[in-house]
């Protein structure tokens, strides 16, 4: 089992050099009771919630034997980069080996300070699942769309380009006009599809 932090977009990061005893793995269900009258207590389901994780080991001082890795400094190194990580509230790649926990999470909890006598330095850290919801992107993407109703000369390229500034999606546009496209071909069947369109509202969102 190899502990792995990253940050940056992967792009920085190290791996804990001394695996704790165990590692604790919390997932719950967002669950809440509420007492009905003449049935009692009920049950009323709720939605998976965040999972936490957290466990408690040691910096060494020192290069051991059972280390996973080359250590580092315990303080301007580790203590140092974990502490930055946590005040600024950085998602981190959280990645334990031979697990299931490979997910980005934020630093909830870090306690640290130096063992008697031979100076490595012990801690306890907890982390929380996060989950990035871009609620303004969401909003934007929901409302690039347009009703237009088509005029002779018009093809699902040139309406497409009008709305996106870029034919590419013009596939996708067609295909969501699927029902007004058959709509209008069963009136004309004999017309090709730009003819039979003429007249009809189609709807522009990729």
């Amino acid at each position: 089992m190899d502990i792995h932090i990253k940050w940056d977009d992967d792009k920085k990061g190290f791996q804990f050099p001394v695996n704790p005893s165990g590692i604790n793995v919390s997932e719950s269900m967002n669950n809440t009771s509420l007492y009905v009258h003449n049935k009692g207590e009920i049950n009323l389901k709720g939605k998976k919630g965040l999972r936490t994780t957290s466990w408690s080991s040691f910096f060494p001082m020192q290069d051991y034997d059972f280390c996973q890795c080359k250590p580092r400094d315990a303080y301007d190194y580790y203590c140092a980069n974990l502490k930055k990580l946590m005040e600024k509230n950085e998602t981190v790649h959280l990645i334990v080996t031979g697990t299931d926990i490979d997910m980005f999470c934020t630093i909830d909890s870090f306690e640290h300070g130096p063992q008697e006598r031979v100076e490595d330095v012990t801690y306890t850290i907890s982390f929380k699942e996060y989950v990035d919801v871009n609620l303004k992107k969401r909003h934007k993407k929901s409302t690039k769309s347009k009703e237009i109703k088509w005029k002779k000369g018009d093809t699902w390229h040139k309406l497409t380009k009008k709305v996106f500034g870029s034919s590419s999606k013009w596939k996708t546009v067609r295909k969501n006009n699927a029902k007004v496209i058959h709509k209008a071909k069963k009136k004309h069947p004999k017309a090709k599809e730009a003819t039979a369109l003429v007249g009809y509202k189609v709807v522009i969102k990729a």
